[in-house]
């Protein structure tokens, strides 16, 4: 959902990947002269995550979040607002370390990118070993990721959430998408964010009008991703299972993008916003919770934008992210 744990009614109800072979098409799938495979590209993408992990697990979190993020990335955490900045993001991590109690890495269940290699996603698990021999869950993440001018990849936005178990895909659930992608096409990324937004928005709509579990349900891809619930939800089957319970009467969700970017290729985007979820606590008295996100946009191949991850946490009051 647009926070990953709005509020008691979602955490009672929620609780605590193959590579195609197709090659990349469209603008910035090339490295100097050499065009890449899509293959190479998702290797790219999960070789950063891995580095990234590397970095962290030898010299902190603040260190590794400073060299891999992008200049003006976006880190949403619980309980304020989303530092923006490397050195915003530094002093964050600085003061709240991943690692504080022994040393932490991550690895995704889900990675993919554009048809262009330009963008891209992963989500996982973080755990932090302690004493050289226990290692634990805890937390979960997402993050959008860009490709650089020189190649490399830089984290543009990335969420961040505690949890105390881990996210294990079920069988059958490959890493990366092997549904069919839309028909190629070369586009501005502003006017590929537009529709993305507008997506956003038309979701937002329908959440307020037809029920946050019924928009949830309508606007999944068939391979979503959601790191919620005890080991994740994977799949459209099991977010329209999760999401049932949370019609108009039980809950009021709405939101608006903020920002954001997309592929020239046209088929992924994220978007960036502020939520507003109001709903009732345990005495039956109006509750707002004030929410900040990040969904990952895959436009399908009948050519409608889909979410294939989502998550966020919350905002201390309705600014932000």
């Amino acid at each position: 959902m647009k926070r990953m744990f709005a509020g008691a009614l979602v955490v009672a109800a929620l609780g605590t990947l193959g590579c195609g072979g197709a090659k990349a098409s469209g603008p910035g799938a090339e490295v100097g002269t050499a065009r890449q495979s899509l293959e190479d590209l998702r290797a790219g993408l999960r070789a950063a995550d891995q580095a990234m992990s590397d970095a962290a697990e030898k010299a902190g979190s603040a260190q590794a979040f400073a060299d891999f993020v992008a200049d003006d990335a976006v880190l949403l955490v619980d309980g304020t607002y989303a530092p923006k900045g490397k050195e915003a993001i530094r002093a964050w991590l600085a003061a709240h370390p991943l690692e504080a109690e022994g040393k932490v890495r991550w690895a995704p269940v889900r990675w993919d990118v554009s048809a262009d290699g330009t963008l891209g996603y992963s989500v996982g698990n973080v755990s932090v070993e302690s004493g050289g021999t226990s290692v634990r869950p805890s937390s979960r993440y997402i993050t959008a990721w860009k490709r650089q001018p020189d190649g490399q990849w830089r984290v543009a936005v990335a969420v961040l959430n505690a949890a105390k178990t881990a996210m294990t895909a079920p069988a059958g659930f490959t890493p990366s998408s092997t549904l069919p992608a839309p028909e190629p096409r070369a586009l501005a990324p502003a006017q590929a964010l537009e529709e993305a937004k507008a997506a956003d928005l038309a979701f937002s709509a329908m959440s307020t009008s037809e029920g946050m579990g019924k928009a949830f349900a309508a606007y999944a891809a068939e391979d979503v991703v959601m790191p919620l619930g005890s080991a994740g939800i994977f799949g459209h089957d099991a977010i329209a299972k999760a999401y049932a319970p949370f019609t108009l009467e039980a809950i009021d969700l709405r939101w608006e993008p903020v920002l954001g970017d997309a592929a020239g290729s046209g088929d992924l985007a994220y978007t960036v916003g502020r939520a507003i979820a109001t709903g009732k606590d345990e005495k039956g008295q109006p509750e707002v919770d004030h929410v900040k996100y990040l969904t990952v946009w895959r436009r399908q191949a009948d050519g409608q934008w889909r979410y294939v991850t989502d998550g966020g946490n919350s905002s201390p009051g309705p600014q932000g992210p």
